[in-house]
């Protein structure tokens, strides 16, 4: 019946056209002008009477398609909304990720807040950076001559990292580990964000079951550790801040994976990443490295849209605006710890000055080195 009651209309139609095209072609360019526009609303009150009527008649076919039509275009309206949802409710990493570092692995130490060993000494050998993880390592040697050190090998060229391992084999105090990239997402590679920090770090933890992570060029500058380890085996971490709070170096929607608030760490001192000393107990590892090493699996959360890690204003008033650079890793782990001290950093921040950076002072005619602590954001940077 559709058929056949569509048939007489496409005839009528065709006949139309047929009688009048020739006519028209055989007008001159003025008089089609004239009738141009009156065809064209004969043409359009013929299509939309078309429409009404098909759509007053559909077919069952034709009606599926306006119907997933509407919906596809009601779902893709909707998409901010739920992307906003999913980002506040949870960090959602692959399981396999977590464990591979040992969260779900019952045989992973997990150690007490009475491990007496020293904790090895984690630290890293960036591209480019080859000689100062070098000297980090002889440095630490002489004031640290029994300490383990473990390098994490982030990218240096095959001659360097030969060269380590030759000279790490001769000491006996050290190894090198190639980061496995491979084996996390992709956007860890980018070595600005630091994502790897918080990675290499749970590694160790999972090894070794406490590490004093510290990084070029950083140095030890004392071999007296007792009262900053004791004070670490307490809460499970010890950390070193500084001058600025935390609100100034995280960018606002990092904030969104955490249910949290800016204005919560704006009176909170921000601790350095590349200055930790951490102990794999529960707590520790659940309540702290977990939630750091989802954040940093997870691009949106460690390194959000318009973040950037340039271009501070460090004269910003008041101090705990937002200061427009992000610090990725360590802006992480401060959203963290506040959230784990009710955004005190008395717990675990360490007033005793035993890392420096060795840096040259003229004096008269006469040059000395002389280690300084980075107290401040510009220093850090």
């Amino acid at each position: 019946m559709m058929v056949n009651s569509k048939t007489p209309f496409i005839k009528r139609a065709t006949q139309f056209l047929s009688e009048v095209l020739p006519k028209w072609k055989s007008f001159s360019f003025s008089d089609q002008m004239k009738t141009k526009n009156f065809y064209i609303c004969l043409l359009f009150i013929a299509a939309t009477s078309t429409s009404i009527w098909l759509l007053s008649n559909p077919s069952p076919n034709l009606h599926t398609i306006v119907t997933q039509t509407h919906k596809q275009i009601n779902n893709i309206k909707n998409i901010p909304t739920n992307i906003r949802t999913s980002n506040e409710e949870e960090l959602k990493v692959d399981h396999v990720y977590l464990e591979r570092l040992g969260f779900y692995d019952k045989e992973a130490k997990v150690v007490s807040s009475e491990m007496k060993e020293t904790p090895i000494i984690g630290t890293s050998a960036l591209p480019g950076h080859y000689e100062e993880a070098l000297k980090f390592v002889k440095s630490t040697q002489k004031i640290l001559p029994q300490q383990k050190i473990l390098i994490y090998d982030l990218g240096i060229s095959t001659t360097e990292s030969q060269q380590m391992v030759k000279f790490c084999n001769k000491t006996r105090t050290c190894s090198l580990k190639v980061f496995p990239f491979d084996k996390f997402p992709s956007h860890v590679r980018y070595l600005d964000t630091k994502s790897y920090r918080p990675l290499a770090v749970q590694e160790t933890l999972k090894e070794y079951g406490a590490v004093i992570w510290l990084e070029p060029p950083e140095h030890f500058t004392t071999s007296k550790l007792n009262k900053v380890l004791a004070q670490a085996q307490k809460e499970g971490i010890a950390a070193w801040t500084i001058q600025e709070p935390a609100s100034a170096l995280i960018h606002p929607k990092m904030f969104k994976y955490f249910k949290t608030k800016q204005n919560n760490y704006f009176f909170l001192r921000a601790a350095k990443a590349n200055q930790l000393i951490i102990y794999n107990t529960e707590k520790i590892r659940q309540d702290l490295m977990l939630p750091w090493v989802k954040c940093a699996l997870t691009e949106e959360c460690i390194n959000p849209t318009g973040a950037q890690n340039f271009g501070c204003n460090y004269d910003l008033k008041p101090r705990f605006r937002y200061m427009g650079c992000h610090k990725y890793d360590m802006a992480a782990l401060n959203v963290i710890l506040g959230l784990m001290f009710d955004f005190s950093e008395s717990p675990y921040e360490v007033e005793e000055e035993i890392f420096g950076v060795l840096v040259t002072e003229q004096n008269g005619n006469s040059t000395s080195p002389r280690y300084v602590t980075r107290d401040k954001l510009t220093q850090i940077s």
